[in-house]
């Protein structure tokens, strides 16, 4: 029972901390040098991090496909998996894996350190309100960042599945091209943007939320970026679901 009025409190203060960081959006402006250093942190942090795991992906998806593909002589169909694959699910997921285990960390880290260390409990005794100054900006960086950085990562996937169809399974480019391109549907184009804009949002203030609610020293430090992670990869991978079916259903 006690463990059950814990969980129901902490769902309580999380959605208490969102709708607060949500009314305190307009906010990003007044707190613009933090957003951009958020930004740069989380776009060219994880870059490099994100294009190498699409650029694996996309070249194992590719081989695992085209090898049973080629005994049936459906090669032509390739590219359609390929893209269809990626744009709605592979490109979204690795980079909000990606983003959850590197700023998720180094957020509720850093949050921490400062509610450990009475840092935040400073800014509220200056008159600042934390949520403004701490988590808008992160958010606001997450949100904005993750979506090109899904972009590269659906970009460096087909590319890499291309090179694997066309070097070492010898699959026509051209025909890999078209198969690609032409099976795209408006829907598979907003499912593939809906997503990083979710999970980013949900990256940012789940870490948040275990940042700024960190107790125990430095121990409580380490709890708060493992539960970060761990929680909102969780929350990723049970939204990327849920974004499809709504999206599929609706259009």
């Amino acid at each position: 029972m006690q463990n059950l009025k814990f969980i129901l409190i902490e769902i309580q203060d999380f959605f208490l901390m969102s709708y607060a960081a949500l009314a305190g959006v307009p906010s990003a402006y007044r707190y613009r040098r933090e957003t951009l250093d958020q930004m740069n942190y989380i776009g060219m942090g994880a870059l490099l991090l994100v294009l190498v795991a699409s650029l694996s992906v996309g070249l194992v998806l590719a081989l695992e496909w085209g090898t049973r593909l080629e005994r049936f002589g459906a090669k032509n169909l390739m590219g359609r998996i390929v893209s269809l694959s990626v744009i709605r699910e592979i490109g979204p997921i690795v980079t909000g894996l990606m983003v959850a285990g590197r700023t998720g960390s180094k957020v509720a880290a850093e949050l921490g350190t400062m509610k450990v260390t009475e840092q935040i409990d400073a800014l509220k005794a200056f008159g600042t309100d934390p949520i403004k100054k701490l988590v808008v900006p992160r958010q606001v960086a997450t949100v904005f960042m993750i979506v090109p950085l899904a972009i590269m990562a659906d970009f460096i996937a087909v590319i890499g599945g291309y090179f694997m169809a066309t070097l070492f399974l010898h699959t026509d480019s051209t025909i890999f091209w078209i198969s690609a391109l032409n099976n795209l549907e408006m829907k598979d184009l907003i499912i593939g943007l809906v997503k990083p804009l979710i999970f980013g949002y949900i990256i940012a203030t789940v870490s948040c939320y275990f940042g700024i609610h960190t107790r125990g020293g430095a121990e409580g430090v380490g709890r708060s970026a493992t539960r970060a992670v761990m929680y909102s990869s969780l929350s990723v991978l049970v939204c990327d679901f849920l974004v499809s079916k709504f999206i599929i259903a609706i259009l």
